[in-house]
């Protein structure tokens, strides 16, 4: 199924390759917010990843209604498959890398406080 989808689909129709940039678009961000500790703007990444994903069937519905005012073909069936291999994927791919970020963020952050937690037992040692 997934072998057929990928060569009877065009996948040089505008929304596709729109699609298709919105994914690496987002990729790039989960990259950068990581990088730079933007918090704010890789929890509101991850919600609407989430919500994305929330709202994939009644998507899958409403594109399956109305799939010939942007496309030239029917990619939406009633199971899903199509917009689970080219929505759902990448959104959970992204959302599994944030979840990375920040756990790799918590790591290093208790980490830091060790460190320093074990500076300051060194440097002001309790007296008995």
């Amino acid at each position: 199924a997934v072998v057929s989808t990928q060569s009877t689909g065009d996948w040089s129709e505008w929304w596709l390759v729109m699609l298709e940039s919105f994914h690496f678009l987002i990729l790039c961000l989960v990259i950068m917010s990581h990088r730079a500790a933007w918090h704010g703007l890789s929890a509101v990444l991850f919600l609407s990843l989430l919500a994305v994903m929330y709202f994939a069937q009644t998507i899958n519905a409403y594109a399956a209604q109305n799939y010939s005012k942007f496309a030239k073909e029917q990619y939406f069936d009633s199971n899903g498959l199509f917009i689970t291999l080219v929505v759902l994927l990448p959104c959970a791919f992204n959302c599994i890398l944030f979840i990375f970020s920040w756990l790799l963020q918590s790591w290093s952050l208790m980490v830091d406080i060790k460190v320093q937690q074990a500076r300051y037992a060194a440097a002001h040692p309790k007296k008995d």
